[in-house]
């Protein structure tokens, strides 16, 4: 189609319904539990905005053995990726654009296209960069993805992951995707497989909910034989899409620790 791509309007709320969504060029569906964990490699690509790919690429190149001045001309050259647009990087990389693709069949596998008319789908996305970006955009949000933050300046970003590494190393082993189905069973009796096909976003919802409940259950308890033991809702507001920050500018970052530099 080369209709002007027309702004989706859905409401998050609804995704627990697990729902496809309609949209210009057809249904979008969620992926199910197991889907998503099968094809984290190509989401993880799908989920990476121009600052992650050029730290990557930047990260690379500092780890590897050449000449300094080869190595300085790569880096300076790579200074060039911070201007690009996510599409066009995606369009021109082959590894990206092959991810994209495996998540738009899937998510699209609803419609019952031929495979001409996925040909014809993914001509337009990969060629027009609103199209691309809006439905870039619902598919993360669908499940339940957002982007890690990152800055555009190094030292700042430096900062960033250094801090993310601090905070892994004093947390015990994280929880792995085998806990989170294991503990949807024991809290609900739900059988593993109907879990498989729940959507992301319901998993999370279920495990977080039971968490909640009893974090409220032990918390009443205590405060029977306890004075001033705050109680939170067994049913209070769980978001799914809220994004820590600790991203500060450039500005801010001199001001605070430039001195020590």
């Amino acid at each position: 189609t080369d209709k002007k791509w027309l702004r989706m309007t859905y409401d998050k709320d609804e995704f627990i319904f697990g729902l496809a969504i309609e949209t210009e060029f057809g249904k979008v569906r969620f992926l199910t539990y197991l889907e998503y964990l099968r094809n984290l490699e190509a989401l993880s690509y799908m989920n990476q905005n121009v600052l992650h790919i050029y730290y990557q690429y930047k990260n690379y190149y500092d780890k590897v053995f050449m000449p300094k001045e080869e190595k300085e001309l790569i880096l300076n050259s790579l200074e060039e990726l911070k201007t690009k647009k996510l599409f066009e990087l995606v369009v021109g990389n082959d590894n990206y654009k092959e991810s994209y693709e495996i998540i738009f069949r899937m998510v699209f596998s609803e419609n019952n296209f031929t495979e001409d008319n996925y040909k014809m789908l993914l001509d337009h996305l990969f060629s027009n960069e609103e199209s691309f970006m809006s439905i870039r955009k619902l598919i993360l949000e669908m499940q339940v993805m957002t982007e890690t933050e990152v800055s555009p300046n190094p030292e700042i970003q430096k900062g960033i992951e250094r801090s993310r590494r601090v905070k892994q190393a004093n947390q015990k082993q994280g929880t792995t995707y085998s806990d989170i189905v294991s503990s949807i069973v024991v809290g609900t009796g739900i059988h593993p497989n109907e879990i498989a096909n729940m959507s992301v976003l319901l998993v999370y919802s279920i495990y977080y909910r039971i968490g909640q409940f009893q974090n409220y259950s032990t918390t009443t308890l205590f405060a029977t034989v306890a004075e001033k033991v705050q109680i939170d809702s067994w049913n209070k507001h769980i978001d799914l899409f809220e994004e820590e920050s600790n991203v500060i500018d450039k500005k801010e970052f001199d001001n605070k620790f430039g001195s020590m530099f």
